[in-house]
């Protein structure tokens, strides 16, 4: 069988299937480390929403199974209305966004139909146990997310931003120093709910061994260990520690301010992502574009070149010449800019002479003539 099938993922558990440096999801490949790095770019404004969404069914649901048979029939349809609400919140984030979406909506709509009230409220039923787990597992979940957030982001800024090569190695020691640090901890106590899906570098989580398919070659089985967590935060602490083994870890790209994994023991600047200042471009490309135009205004040539075109354009402004003989000059000191750049010896002996303004006139002068 393929990785990553039949893990039957829902609201309330997690299993993804380890193999080398990568993870199985729904049968989708990923680099190890992925899933948690995602949760990094939830927008910070969108937490407060999350987490009251989280919190809104939990103090309805109790009502439903133990209150009076009129209140469990007038919270109910409130209950179904928060829980729908709080799952298409979720389904924008990973790992959720990767499930299969009309399964678990087929789910909801038994265990939230109204004709099944019954079932619900009848004390230690099968109905009424899984009712409980749905509702006690998904409530938990955007707590579990801000949580694991603000631990992820503490460390990626004032841990794994500061070190000067990104290896196992050096990952270890930023991991070990970050998650035995007192300021840290500090921090995670002060967060809300701290009782509930608490941050822990000690994830709990059951696994076993499956056959599969290579994902190198479809004729060959691998063992592939698949590991499984009832808690959320352990699924994405796994993934990091896992990710960090293998040399992957969370960056913060320096272009859009997105979060993205680095797989090499490079020190990333940029992601792969649209630019937000220009749409035709990568950061990755944007950054480098910007760096070489930077480098440019210290190239000797390019300094002349911004200095004579700076001054035939305020020769123009004030009436000094005209629109043809500027036109004409920053065309000719443009095509001197890059015959110097072109040739070493013509920028060393002829380039200056080139570009002096009574030089550049009198050629472009000619040029109208």
């Amino acid at each position: 069988m393929p990785l990553g099938v039949q893990q039957n993922n829902d609201f309330t558990q997690f299993t993804m299937d380890v193999w080398n440096d990568k993870i199985f999801y729904q049968e989708k490949e990923f680099p190890a480390g992925f899933m948690a790095m995602s949760i990094l770019n939830i927008p910070e404004e969108d937490l407060p929403e999350l987490i009251q969404a989280g919190g809104a069914p939990t103090f309805l649901f109790p009502v439903v199974v133990q209150g009076s048979d009129e209140e469990a029939a007038a919270v109910f349809p409130q209950l179904r209305e928060r829980i729908l609400y709080l799952t298409e919140l979720l389904w924008k984030y990973p790992p959720f966004c990767y499930n299969d979406y009309e399964k678990e909506m087929r789910r909801i709509n038994i265990l939230f139909d109204e004709r099944n009230l019954l079932q619900i409220r009848t004390p230690d039923s099968e109905f009424q146990t899984e009712f409980l787990r749905f509702c006690v597992g998904i409530i938990r979940i955007p707590i579990a997310m801000y949580h694991f957030y603000a631990a992820g982001r503490f460390f990626e800024l004032d841990y794994l931003r500061r070190l000067k090569k990104r290896n196992e190695t050096h990952f270890a020691v930023a991991a070990h120093d970050c998650f035995n640090s007192e300021q840290f901890w500090d921090e995670m106590r002060g967060l809300q709910s701290l009782d509930m899906e608490p941050f822990t570098v000690y994830p709990e989580l059951s696994s076993t061994y499956v056959f599969a398919r290579s994902p190198k070659n479809e004729k060959e089985m691998v063992f592939v260990e698949r590991v499984s967590f009832l808690r959320l935060t352990d699924f994405y602490t796994y993934d990091l520690l896992n990710g960090l083994h293998h040399g992957h870890a969370p960056s913060q790209c320096q272009g859009c301010g997105r979060y993205f994994l680095t797989t090499n023991g490079h020190i990333p600047k940029y992601c792969d992502g649209v630019a937000p200042q220009d749409s035709r471009y990568t950061c990755r490309q944007y950054g480098a574009m910007m760096h070489q135009k930077e480098q440019n205004k210290q190239h000797p040539v390019y300094r002349l070149f911004n200095t004579r075109t700076g001054t035939i354009r305020k020769h123009h402004q004030r009436g000094k010449i005209s629109d043809d003989l500027r036109r004409e000059a920053l065309y000719l000191a443009e095509s001197y800019r890059d015959k110097a750049l072109m040739d070493n010896d013509y920028a060393e002996s002829g380039y200056a002479q080139s570009m002096e303004l009574e030089h550049i006139y009198a050629e472009a002068e000619k040029r109208l003539k």
